[in-house]
């Protein structure tokens, strides 16, 4: 009976710990500080234009600590044209363009449980874009680049 009551605990606890991806404190702020729905709307929508920006930043960031704590020649062949930072920068640049797809894709897919239609429908895509943003920048933090030189 113990070891019954441990897995229901084992495999009930995780799923209560994740959240969906489409709800989130974002979207709770927007609809308890707008009283009108349309603001409320707008307000998530401005919320995730600037987790998009912010991850924007840290990419950009990413790539200036990659390409200045890469200088030397790739693969160490002193003969190569490009540094390992040029090839880990363009890796990493095509690795976030992917990622971007996926996220978008994803979203998508999220969403699909409305009709498209529905007033809800965008504001899931832009709660689940924020929270996958969120994701995704702890995944880039934890590269432990290091600043630039």
């Amino acid at each position: 009976m113990k070891k019954v009551l441990i897995l229901m605990v084992a495999f009930i606890a995780p799923s209560m710990a994740q959240a969906e991806l489409s709800s989130g404190p974002e979207r709770d702020a927007c609809f308890k500080q707008n009283q009108d729905i349309p603001a409320a709307y707008n307000c998530l929508s401005a919320k995730k234009d600037n987790s998009n920006k912010a991850l924007d930043a840290l990419i950009a960031d990413a790539v200036k600590r990659i390409k200045s704590n890469n200088v030397g020649p790739f693969n160490g062949k002193e003969s190569s044209k490009e540094t390992s930072g040029d090839v880990y920068s363009r890796r990493f640049l095509d690795a976030q363009k992917k990622w971007k797809d996926y996220r978008t894709q994803l979203c998508l897919s999220v969403a699909t449980e409305l009709d498209e239609d529905a007033y809800d429908y965008q504001s899931y895509i832009d709660q689940c874009q924020i929270n996958l943003n969120k994701n995704h920048s702890a995944e880039i933090t934890q590269m432990g680049l290091p600043p630039v030189n």
